[in-house]
């Protein structure tokens, strides 16, 4: 008996000692008993029941007591796997691969895998909680102590939203306090001013709640909305807040009361010259009414005057009438946006030139029966006719200074001109019988064509509702009138200067929804000549579009253009002759011009709100430029140079 018991408590203790290390399987489920048993064997157990897989942290070591009384499934045998880790110090962090790895949870705040707010139970999270009101700083003091003692909350000022690091079951909790402190718990207050302007009181109110010593910034809360119409300031904030700023104001307005008569305004945006008549004009009809109708002053007791040097408005009335006025002002001295425009000018033109026409001379001598005949077209160089003159002459006369010789002189150079004046192909036979008779046939041919392709792009910028002009052409002399005096004593002739090239007057009107009105006036011109080879003046071309357009910002319209063809066609002939089929070329010429022109004229406004944009703007001209001018320029003088020398390196430069 004694040895059996002896090998019964054996056995007990064995069991006690070293408990088993695999569960009891129960039929619906997993019993769980384990008694000091090893965290690893308990780990895998679990890998082996659920399916899972754990990378183990060499710091995890220890005991593990289950005690379980009923089967569960899977999911709660993991459940309570992930109590048993929380309970002895240990947690789980999921990979990206799909396993977890095992990890003390002292460290596994900063290692607490992907922000997922559907996981449950005793899993170590991230949660992100977005606020609308609260202020993060006060609820991450409120949250902290209900975070467990390795966990993590993170907030910060200007940064609407706490993010904690906890326990997934904890999170719930704290997430119940988190919404409860999440409300919107301001006041709107309104606040009729009589003597100040709300804008300016408004900038008051958000110095007043931004003062040091607030708590964790809860008076930063507080917003301030000037309304100019009824010179209303309105409060929205913390009841606490508004409170407190509210009786500041209503003293402050209260005070300007008592102020003198006489008020400086100084302008930001606006113009001081530009405004004053408005200001005069709105300040009689206030001076009449109020807004019930009863008088209020008489004109006289209003005096308004600017003062350029610093563009300010001095207002010399009653302290409610010159807050009237302040409002005007506030309303109308606000920044005005620029607008780039951008044109270009397209014209392409072609033109050209036939002409085929034969010229001939015959004239017998003094005793020849032959008759004078020739064909000569006011159209056709050669002349024939200045050839075969000058050639009778040289050889029927010396050099002897009589009149002869002018003659010739003059011939000569006639048939020298007519000779610099031919184009094309010509073919010609001439000469003199020994009866004197003279003959001469010229052949002329010629075809011209002459294309073109002129290209400007004019830009300039200008403030909103401000008219701008580009001008890039010369100044030519007409003549506009000529007198002589008695005896052609002290004549003189008047000269006017006229603009010749490219011109753009705009004035931009920016209105709502980034849409552009746009009153233009484009002018291209360009000098012809001269009216004809006798006459020293000139005739100018001149193409001018002005209208009113509606365009989007940065969009391209068209604002016109010309396509224009002009064809001639002129028939020199002797009648009867001239007519006959094939033959008839002999005494024909013909001539035939065409010209054909296309003009486009495009456009493209940019709207520019603020100084990042022209920078931008300017920084995109520059570059175009500087790359040209490389091209051209090798080894010259640069615009960067230019620009660093004679007014220094604009602020912001890189060192291109």
């Amino acid at each position: 008996m004694m040895t059996r018991a002896k090998i019964l408590m054996a056995v007990l203790t064995c069991l006690i000692v070293f408990p088993s290390l695999n569960p009891s399987m129960a039929q619906d489920g997993n019993v769980l008993n384990y008694r000091d048993a090893e965290i690893r064997a308990f780990i895998d157990d679990i890998a082996a029941i659920t399916g899972r897989t754990f990378i183990i942290d060499p710091r995890v070591r220890g005991k593990v007591n289950v005690v379980s009384t009923e089967a569960v499934n899977v999911e709660g045998v993991f459940q309570t796997f992930l109590s048993a880790l929380r309970v002895n110090g240990f947690t789980l962090v999921p990979t990206a691969s799909g396993a977890y790895k095992v990890v003390p949870d002292e460290v596994a705040a900063q290692d607490a895998g992907p922000v997922d707010e559907s996981r449950r139970g005793d899993t170590l999270v991230t949660r992100v909680f977005n606020l609308r009101f609260a202020d993060p700083l006060a609820v991450q003091a409120a949250a902290r102590p209900f975070v467990f003692k390795n966990g993590r909350v993170f907030a910060r000022r200007g940064m609407s939203m706490v993010i904690i690091t906890d326990y997934a079951d904890n999170l719930e909790r704290i997430a119940q306090l988190v919404a409860s402190m999440d409300v919107d718990t301001s006041v709107i207050r309104t606040l009729a001013l009589e003597n100040t302007s709300a804008s300016e009181m408004a900038d008051v109110a958000l110095r007043l709640a931004a003062q040091p010593g607030t708590e964790d910034g809860i008076r930063q809360s507080l917003t301030a909305m000037p309304l100019e119409s009824s010179n209303t300031l309105i409060l929205k904030g913390p009841e606490e807040v508004i409170d407190t700023v509210i009786p500041v104001i209503a003293e402050l307005d209260q005070n300007n009361a008592s102020r003198s008569d006489l008020r400086v305004i100084y302008l930001r945006h606006a113009s001081a010259e530009a405004m004053l008549p408005m200001l005069e004009t709105v300040t009689q009809s206030l001076s009449r009414r109020d807004g019930s109708g009863n008088p209020i002053s008489s004109e006289g007791d209003v005096t308004l005057s600017s003062y350029l040097g610093a563009n300010a408005i001095v207002i010399n009335a009653s302290s409610e009438m010159q807050q009237r006025i302040a409002n005007v002002i506030a309303m109308l001295d606000i920044p005005r946006e620029q607008v780039l425009v951008e044109a270009i000018i397209v014209e392409v033109s072609d033109t050209a030139a036939k002409q085929l026409g034969v010229q001939y001379l015959l004239a017998g001598g003094n005793n020849s029966n032959v008759p004078f005949t020739l064909t000569n077209y006011s159209s056709t160089a050669p002349n024939v006719l200045a050839l075969a003159g000058a050639l009778r002459l040289d050889n029927g006369s010396g050099d002897d200074g009589s009149d002869t010789d002018s003659i010739q002189d003059t011939f000569a150079q006639a048939a020298a001109q007519s000779l610099l004046g031919f184009n094309g192909f010509g073919l010609g036979i001439g000469g003199e019988t020994d009866g004197g008779t003279i003959f001469g046939a010229v052949l002329n041919a010629v075809k011209q064509d002459t294309g073109s392709n002129v290209l400007s792009t004019p830009s300039i910028m200008t403030m909103d509702n401000e008219p701008a002009t580009f001008l890039s052409g010369q100044e030519i002399p007409i003549s506009t009138g000529e007198a002589l005096g008695a005896n052609n004593v002290n004549p003189f002739r008047t000269i006017e200067r006229k603009d010749v090239g490219v011109k753009l007057e705009v004035t931009p009107q920016v209105n709502e929804g980034e849409e552009i009105r746009l009153k233009i006036r484009q002018e291209i011109s360009s000098i012809a000549g001269p009216v004809s080879s006798t006459s020293s003046e000139l005739v100018t071309n001149k193409r001018e579009i002005e209208t009113t357009v509606s365009v989007k910002d940065g969009d391209i319209i068209v604002l016109g253009g010309l396509v224009q063809q002009d064809e001639t066609t002129s028939v020199e002939k002797v009648p009867l002759l001239g007519d006959i089929p094939i033959l008839g070329r002999a005494f024909r010429n013909d001539v035939r011009n065409r010209s054909e022109t296309n003009l486009m004229i495009f456009l493209r406004p940019t709207i520019v709100r603020n100084a990042e944009d022209a920078q931008a703007l300017t920084a995109t001209k520059f570059d175009y430029i500087r790359d040209q001018q490389l091209q051209v320029n090798q080894g010259g003088l640069t615009i960067d140079q230019l620009l660093e020398e004679v007014i220094g390196a604009p602020s912001g430069s890189d060192n291109r």
